[in-house]
């Protein structure tokens, strides 16, 4: 009888290990997140399209949003990305929404706080991610305009964008897990993005090209006049990123930048 039994024995002791805890590599838990200021007037709409498409990321994070823009994104993008959010304002830059393949269970529009200068509404989500519960603040800061001038909105506004990011901070959820992203308008130096890491957030450095760049065009040739870093991802201390980089493709004046964070 002991015999007999021997083989069946070997038999349970490998079932045993072949699907014990220890022998099963269970899929780290990720999100991968794009946020991209598609231009309210990009030439060639169907470019930047391809790009959010063939990145397949979690959730998209928009920004100068058309109701031209709402359609071809609700056309190219109802099965890939069930749950979608646009907020349509005024002025053409002023659009802003957010694609997700998780549900979004909150989501508010926040206008440009009062007394600040700010230009632009910002949109903060609660998602159902694999993550867990999150919080997302979806923002367009003030660009460096000021009475139609670079030069001079260069010097003026950087303070404009610190009192907007600080109004919207004081409205955020500060139990839930928390990420910050969009067009900062303003580069890693930045006074939004100062105070945000004083408040336990972390930008995430990004790998590749810049994030938007001032393109001329001059005896056929193309060139980049201008090109800073100005959109961030910034997360709290419930994430770590491990991965981020800039993809050169689309033909915003802005290019898609794309995270994946995962819990700590």
């Amino acid at each position: 009888m002991t015999v007999r039994l021997l083989p069946l024995l070997a038999l349970l002791l490998l079932a045993v290990v072949v699907t014990s805890p220890a022998a099963r590599a269970e899929p780290a838990l990720e999100l991968r997140l794009m946020t991209y200021n598609l231009n309210y007037g990009n030439p060639s709409p169907r470019t930047s399209l391809d790009a959010i498409e063939q990145a397949d990321v979690d959730i998209v994070l928009l920004q100068e949003i058309t109701r031209e823009w709402r359609a071809a994104l609700e056309q190219r993008f109802a099965k890939q990305y069930p749950y979608r959010v646009y907020r349509i304002t005024g002025h053409g830059s002023a659009g802003i929404a957010t694609l997700s393949k998780h549900p979004i269970t909150d989501e508010q529009l926040w206008s440009p706080p009062a007394r600040t200068g700010a230009w632009f509404p910002a949109q903060r989500l609660v998602i159902d991610s694999p993550l867990g519960t999150l919080q997302i603040l979806n923002v367009h800061l003030r660009p460096c305009l000021d009475g139609g001038s670079w030069v001079k909105g260069f010097m003026t506004t950087p303070p404009v964008r610190r009192k907007e990011i600080e109004a919207h901070w004081k409205k955020m959820d500060y139990q839930l897990p928390t990420i910050v992203a969009g067009d900062f308008n303003e580069d890693a130096s930045g006074r939004a993005i100062d105070y945000l890491q004083h408040h336990g957030m972390t930008r995430v450095a990004t790998t590749g090209p810049t994030t938007w760049h001032y393109v001329t065009h001059t005896h056929g040739k193309t060139h980049d006049l201008l090109k800073m870093d100005i959109d961030h991802v910034m997360i709290d201390s419930h994430f770590v990123a491990t991965d981020a980089h800039v993809v050169d493709a689309g033909t915003s004046d802005h290019r898609p930048v794309i995270v994946t964070i995962r819990p700590k």
